[in-house]
């Protein structure tokens, strides 16, 4: 224990600040909707809010309404919108990392396999994501807009004087 200080000083607590300005119950609502456990936006509400079904077992109108006002309640729209993003982010992060997985491991077979139906099978596999074996063949033709409006127009032109030889 430092010297300088005394055992009946207290510690300096610090207050986090909350960046998104929602109350408890607001962090909970928007928790349970990103989670998605419950079902719907009101189960989420009611759960959070206590609400309690009507004597005909119904959702109260108001729930819906307090509901909606929620949902559309700029820093729970906002929190619920960020974590739905980042949800998405860690998704491809992990659809990547698993791809180069799986091809590092087929090269690595292609490699050092004892078999040589299993390298042969592995640098099939590899072939199949680079595209090599496919019978398709690709072609991009780029063009400008005004060529794509000349064709339309001609079209249009061709199609009117078809229709006027109809009639």
């Amino acid at each position: 224990m430092d010297k300088d200080k005394t055992q009946d000083e207290k510690p300096t607590l610090k207050l986090v600040k909350d960046k998104t300005k929602l109350t408890i119950k607001q962090r909970a609502f928007c928790d349970l909707v990103i989670k998605g456990k419950l079902g719907t936006q009101i189960e989420c509400y009611m759960e959070v809010y206590d609400v309690a079904l009507t004597s005909t077992g119904k959702i109260p109108k108001h729930a819906h309404v307090d509901c909606s006002r929620l949902m559309a309640h700029p820093s729970c729209s906002l929190y619920i919108a960020n974590a739905f993003k980042r949800s998405e982010v860690n998704a491809v992060a992990s659809t990547t990392r698993t791809k180069s997985y799986v091809l590092e491991q087929l090269m690595k077979e292609s490699k050092e396999s004892a078999s040589d139906s299993s390298r042969v099978r592995s640098l099939e596999l590899l072939g199949k994501t680079c595209g090599l074996f496919s019978d398709t063949l690709e072609i991009k033709e780029s063009r400008t807009s005004d060529d794509i409006t000349q064709d339309i127009e001609s079209k249009i032109e061709a199609l009117l004087r078809e229709s006027e030889g109809n009639h």
